[in-house]
């Protein structure tokens, strides 16, 4: 009688353990704290984490560009308490570049939240108001460009520039976008692309933006077609991935709390904030996106001497 007790104890010990487990969220986000991405994954996170009704935390696994901790999501194949709030470049581009253990298909797609065109960027005090000017004195000194690592988006974006421009520059690359401003702020790069959330949180000056168009409050930047180059067309968008392998209802669990998320209040007030540009895809679309996505940046990184 007191074995079986001890039995029943025992399995409900179990139970518990893992009812807790499951009302526990891993949101790994592949940077280092301070960056665009984990940014807005922290305005992002508590109201995703009260739609679904559990509690998360948030962990910085930076690395090899965004792939140490995309890799660990991917490798967490059925676990249905973790996700990546995922970079463009870590989906998009690294896998065209190197063998990974991961690729476009080794995810569970659940949505993406914003999606913001780039600036090129200098410091504040820098004396250099043009791309004109940029362009003319990195003809005797070559300037440093910062990333927030090899094969993101801001590094394709500054190596397309250089092909499409006389621009002499050397790609320093960062764990992060946090780090690249550190940097940025001490002189040792000169130059930065990356969104307008950095823009903003770091008080920098826009020389140009990769857009189509000009961008919204930023009547007085142009953009690189104006300038005479074409083609340098990059946003950084973000969004939700999990494991393979999570169960059906988990996908539409996740799904769901991140639609309610980009539109609750909340976040469009931080948003408009941090100028997070809402960009929302459900789960099918934000896949397909991502597909297409990797054959266009495909082609760039060729163009760009990155890739065969």
């Amino acid at each position: 009688m007191n074995a079986l007790r001890h039995s029943l104890v025992a399995v409900a010990l179990v139970g518990i353990t893992q009812s807790a487990a499951a009302d526990n969220l891993d949101i790994v986000v592949p940077f280092a704290a301070g960056g665009a991405t984990d940014i807005v994954a922290r305005s992002f996170e508590p109201i995703f984490s009260e739609q679904l009704g559990v509690t998360s935390v948030i962990r910085n696994v930076a690395g090899a560009s965004a792939t140490v901790g995309t890799a660990e999501v991917a490798d967490s194949e059925g676990n249905p308490n973790i996700i990546g709030y995922e970079p463009a470049g870590a989906l998009s581009i690294q896998p065209s570049l190197k063998d990974l253990p991961y690729g476009p298909d080794s995810f569970t797609y659940v949505c993406r939240t914003v999606s913001n065109p780039m600036f090129l960027m200098v410091s504040k005090d820098s004396d250099i108001d043009s791309i004109d000017q940029l362009i003319e004195e990195s003809q005797e000194y070559p300037f440093l460009y910062g990333s927030s690592g090899p094969g993101t988006l801001p590094h394709l974006a500054m190596a397309a520039l250089t092909v499409k421009s006389d621009l002499q520059a050397q790609h320093v690359p960062y764990s992060g976008s946090g780090p690249a401003m550190n940097a940025l702020a001490g002189n040792e790069i000169q130059i930065m692309a990356d969104t307008e959330t950095i823009l903003e949180n770091y008080d920098l000056k826009p020389l140009a933006v990769f857009a189509e168009e000009r961008i919204e409050g930023y009547d007085d930047v142009p953009t690189f077609g104006e300038l005479g180059m074409q083609d340098l067309d990059f946003a950084v968008w973000q969004g939700i991935v999990a494991p393979k392998g999570i169960s059906q209802e988990r996908a539409d669990e996740f799904a769901e709390a991140c639609r309610a998320t980009v539109e609750s209040d909340r976040f469009e007030t931080f948003a408009d904030k941090a100028k997070a540009n809402i960009a929302y895809l459900g789960a099918e679309e934000f896949e397909a996106f991502v597909a297409r996505r990797v054959e266009i940046n495909k082609q760039v990184l060729k163009d760009a001497g990155l890739a065969e």
